[in-house]
């Protein structure tokens, strides 16, 4: 397939937030680049999401017990004689490098982020329908009227205490994704099964089809098995069907 698009589906709780981390990050990544006050508006909206779903106080630790298993996973393949080493101890060296990042996050930096009054205020009336508008948050307002690059500055200095966890989760998913190379396959009528072995820790399923066909997946999963329906929907306002033509497509089950 010359080109194609990816679909994907995490098989745990922490490849889903994972996921939906890299998801801001980008998000966040996209509207910092944008002059107009909707992108500093919706980069706001990024980094709220973000203070939310990295609030846990186990999060930094799951991110270390992952790098540290990776680490460990990949440390085995010296074992293997057609490993080429130089590129092993390359890895090994960033997941370190990420590692003690982590280690060194700066806790206080943080806690400032989410004491910021000013940011408090608007993620509070960013929860009504409208409640951010200039009636409600006539500071967020003056502050949408300073020049772009002033507003772009501040939001990168609130991001910045964030980058070594957005490094860890680019390393991370970088890692679990290049784990499983895409190999064909035939979903009949629409419809493909397949069970996994529990013993490997599979991380995510990769669907890839063209980029220009008519049909997208629907996939449900977990430890033991998945399942894949491929549906299409030319009309959104009416409700997808499941194909009955049998489906090539590519399947990566990345596992490490």
């Amino acid at each position: 397939m010359s080109q194609t698009v990816c679909y994907e589906q995490p098989l745990n709780e922490r490849a889903r937030s994972l996921l939906r981390l890299e998801f801001l990050f980008h998000q966040v990544d996209h509207n910092l680049a944008g002059c107009s006050t909707w992108d500093s508006r919706a980069a706001l909206q990024g980094l709220f999401d973000i203070l939310a779903l990295t609030g846990r106080n186990e999060f930094k630790g799951d991110l270390l017990k992952e790098l540290e298993r990776h680490a460990a996973t990949l440390n085995r393949l010296r074992l293997n004689p057609d490993v080429h080493a130089a590129t092993l101890d390359q890895v090994l060296a960033e997941i370190s490098r990420v590692i003690d990042r982590i280690h060194r996050l700066d806790n206080a930096a943080l806690e400032a982020v989410r004491q910021t009054d000013f940011l408090n205020a608007i993620h509070k009336r960013s929860h009504t329908p409208g409640g951010a508008c200039r009636l409600d948050l006539p500071a967020l307002y003056h502050w949408l009227q300073r020049d772009s690059e002033i507003r772009a500055q501040y939001l990168r200095e609130w991001l910045a205490p964030f980058a070594p966890l957005w490094d860890a989760v680019a390393l991370i998913l970088r890692l679990i994704r290049e784990s499983a190379v895409p190999q064909p396959e035939i979903a009949y009528r629409g419809f493909f099964q397949r069970g996994l072995d529990s013993n490997t820790p599979h991380q995510l399923i990769q669907v890839l089809l063209p980029v220009d066909g008519t049909l997208f997946p629907e996939i449900s999963g977990g430890r033991h098995r998945f399942t894949i329906h491929f549906l299409e929907q030319p009309d959104p306002n009416r409700r997808a069907i499941q194909s009955t033509a049998d489906v090539p497509f590519e399947l990566a089950c990345c596992a490490i």
